[in-house]
């Protein structure tokens, strides 16, 4: 077919790369955003960010007035040393004692031995005393036995007469050393007791100094149980309150909310927030139709109103394929609306800035080196056939255009 009489622009079909986009927008964040923290509640003495600052990893952010917790801890530690000398003192006199009960009860078990040793000793007098006298008792038998048979067997009255005297002083003798005997059995009983009362000693002595020096270590072991950690863990806690007064930062990034000012006392324990400018993303909406198109790794570009036609590198991170109804994020306070998303993380992004509103090319195909007309060019029919128009150049100067 031939158009005639009408003017058409004409543009040259040549070799170049084509590629099959999903066009989004959003806006540059942090990939990593951390929320500056605090529980303390003082008076911030100095602050040395501002929005926008960019800090390093370790940088003091603020450093709250620690002069109350100090107090606290310089009293409760000053307390805590006296209480430690008095309780090692206390410490100390109860070992005394232990050892003074250990040294009384040897001092007390030697007295009450040798109390046993003397009345054993006198108890064995008194066995060697009876035996001594039954030995003479019966010596004094023998005799008088002897002079007996004397008188029985002589004729002489003069040896009669003198078997008889012996006869009977050996019979007196015999009769003293019987009374003497059974005096010296009855005294065996009060010797026994003495002994037996001696031993009783002993064994009381004994029990006493046990029980003595019992008491002594039950106080020495009751001691641990009285020390209580109650002190060292409040001292512990203001110690880590006192670090806590310096705030430093966490990771390096920017500085891109502030929730506290010099000499005031924060409200909520989000001091500030730190976001790494060194990693950067995109999160961007994703329409139905298309969301089934958007794969992880898939190349994207980027482009910002503020860095014009550059263009940076960039792939889709992470594909969030379940619907959000709308959300709010709780660190920058942005608001998203619902649908489905993608994150885009941008490969290098030395002139991005956080905040920045961007525009992103997803490429979902793309052909390199083929012959190609713009969009455009391209025509409709009714039927939804498309073809293109060729220029012919006529001999008479003029061209046609035919479809292709």
């Amino acid at each position: 077919n031939s158009l005639s009489n009408t003017s058409l622009e004409t543009v040259k079909a040549e070799k170049r790369d084509i590629s099959n986009v999903i066009s989004v927008s959003g806006t540059v964040e942090s990939e990593n955003i951390v929320k500056v923290t605090s529980k303390l509640s003082a008076k911030v003495k100095t602050l040395n960010v501002e929005v926008g600052s960019h800090v390093n990893a370790g940088d003091v952010l603020c450093i709250f007035d620690s002069t109350d917790l100090q107090q606290q801890y310089d009293t409760l530690s000053k307390n805590q040393t006296n209480s430690e000398n008095q309780t090692a003192n206390q410490h100390k006199i109860n070992e005394r004692n232990l050892e003074s009960a250990k040294r009384d009860k040897e001092i007390n078990l030697q007295q009450a031995q040798r109390a046993i040793d003397d009345a054993v000793e006198a108890q064995n007098e008194i066995y060697n005393k009876e035996a001594k006298t039954v030995d003479e008792l019966n010596a004094q038998i023998v005799r008088r036995d002897e002079a007996k048979n004397k008188m029985d067997a002589t004729q002489d009255p003069e040896e009669y007469q003198k078997a008889m005297q012996t006869y009977q002083e050996a019979d007196a003798m015999v009769q003293t050393k019987e009374a003497s005997l059974e005096a010296i059995r009855d005294q065996f009983s009060s010797y026994e007791k003495a002994v037996q009362s001696a031993k009783d000693a002993y064994a009381s002595a004994e029990r006493a100094a046990d029980a003595a020096i019992q008491s002594y270590q039950d106080i020495l072991d009751a001691e641990q149980f009285q020390q209580s950690d109650s002190a060292k863990i409040e001292l512990d806690k203001l110690a880590e309150s006192i670090a806590d007064c310096t705030v430093t930062a966490p990771k390096s990034g920017i500085i891109t909310s502030l929730n506290v000012s010099e000499g005031s006392i924060p409200t909520t324990d989000a001091l500030m927030t730190i976001e790494d400018s060194s990693a950067l993303k995109i999160t961007v909406q994703i329409n139905e139709a298309d969301i089934l198109n958007i794969h992880e790794g898939q190349p994207a570009v980027v482009k910002t109103t503020a860095t014009g036609d550059e263009e940076f590198e960039a792939e889709v991170s992470r594909v969030v394929n379940i619907y959000n109804a709308g959300s709010q994020n709780a660190l920058t306070g942005a608001s998203s609306s619902g649908g489905y998303s993608a994150e885009i993380t941008v490969k290098d992004s030395k002139n991005l800035l956080i905040g920045m509103n961007a525009k992103v090319k997803i490429i979902l195909d793309e052909k390199k080196d083929v012959l190609a007309v713009p969009y455009e060019s391209i025509v409709t029919n009714d039927d939804d056939s498309k073809y293109v128009l060729s220029v012919v150049r006529n001999a008479d100067g003029t061209a046609t255009a035919k479809a292709l």
